[in-house]
């Protein structure tokens, strides 16, 4: 029997306007996941850990089973594996808890076989588990640090980026179950006008040419407004019944302006991600700029009737999956 520990780390797609393109590792929360790989055959999964109790036992219904099934069956194995996740993440909030279960699955099953599987092969079993085969999540939790997803035929390429080490993030997690994922992209209106396409654009383009001359100012600046996705999405409620698409606009508005903080739906929501210049915080806990924007995200929740389930400060992860 083979073992072997692995931590996969949560991630933020999206991120503003690069819908289905960009996504962000974080280095907390994350997962851990206990792996055994022996003779036999079938999938087992344990699930463990804050969040356990709220993830599926049934290996046909669970991201990091699946992933690892799609993978064995690739390979022509067959094989008893025994998964045991602590699982950390918050799910269905937006910070990619399946992804992080479909990314540590494959990495682990390619570590302890063996495997010479290219990092782009990884994403790709990773993604066969998640709604729709979409990579942003697992990419970003596979691979860490700053993802942008080249959507082409032959399937997604991923280019990572280091984020700049003065990035800070202090991610919001309202207590609020949104549907689905899969629910979250039917709100999405099927066109869009070509003004609003070219505001989607040029954003997605500068918070790319952004990271990739460290410019963080600038990269603040492109991404804190997504025209059209968390519009349409907040409007039809998927955010929480307190939050419709201009409140949303507003209050964005006004955190970047006030603070430098670039507020962004985490995912398909509802968790927030505020996005700050470490630099620009450097005071005591309570009285930095990013606080009182913090400040203002809770009060609008509250007065909306909503409550935050979590708060927590973190910053990217670099590393992506790793053995423990």
């Amino acid at each position: 029997m083979l073992r072997g520990v692995f931590k996969a780390p949560a991630s933020s797609a999206n991120i503003g306007p690069g819908y289905d393109i960009f996504s962000l590792a974080l280095a907390r929360p994350y997962l851990r996941l206990e792996l055994s790989v022996g003779d036999g055959s079938g999938i087992h999964v344990e699930n463990t850990g804050k969040y356990g109790a709220q993830l599926p036992q049934d290996p046909c219904k669970h991201a990091g089973a699946v992933a690892a099934s799609n993978l064995l069956k690739h390979l022509g194995l067959e094989k008893r594996v025994e998964l045991i996740f602590e699982a950390n993440i918050p799910p269905r909030k937006g910070l990619g808890a399946s992804g992080a279960e479909a990314a540590a699955a494959v990495y682990g099953l390619s570590t302890l076989l063996g495997l010479k599987f290219t990092k782009a092969e990884l994403v790709k079993f990773a993604a066969s588990a998640e709604p729709g085969g979409h990579a942003d999540n697992v990419s970003a939790s596979l691979l860490g640090g700053f993802v942008i997803l080249l959507q082409n035929n032959g399937g997604p390429e991923a280019v990572r980026i280091t984020p700049p080490e003065d990035l800070g993030m202090i991610v919001v997690v309202p207590d609020f179950e949104k549907e689905s994922t899969a629910a979250a992209r039917k709100a999405l209106p099927e066109m869009l006008e070509v003004r609003r396409h070219v505001a989607v654009a040029s954003r997605t383009a500068v918070a790319a040419a952004a990271l990739a001359l460290s410019d963080l100012d600038l990269f603040l600046k492109a991404v804190y407004l997504d025209p059209f996705v968390e519009v349409a999405r907040a409007t039809a409620g998927v955010y929480g019944p307190w939050l419709d698409g201009e409140k949303l606009v507003e209050e964005k508005q006004r955190l970047f302006k006030l603070y430098h903080v670039a507020e962004v739906i985490s995912g398909a929501g509802p968790s927030r991600l505020l996005l700050y210049k470490k630099s620009e915080n450097r005071g005591d806990y309570g009285g930095r700029p990013v606080d009182e924007a913090l400040q203002e995200v809770l009060e609008g929740v509250e007065a909306g009737g909503g409550r935050v389930l979590e708060v927590f400060e973190t910053v990217a992860d670099l590393y992506g999956c790793t053995p423990i």
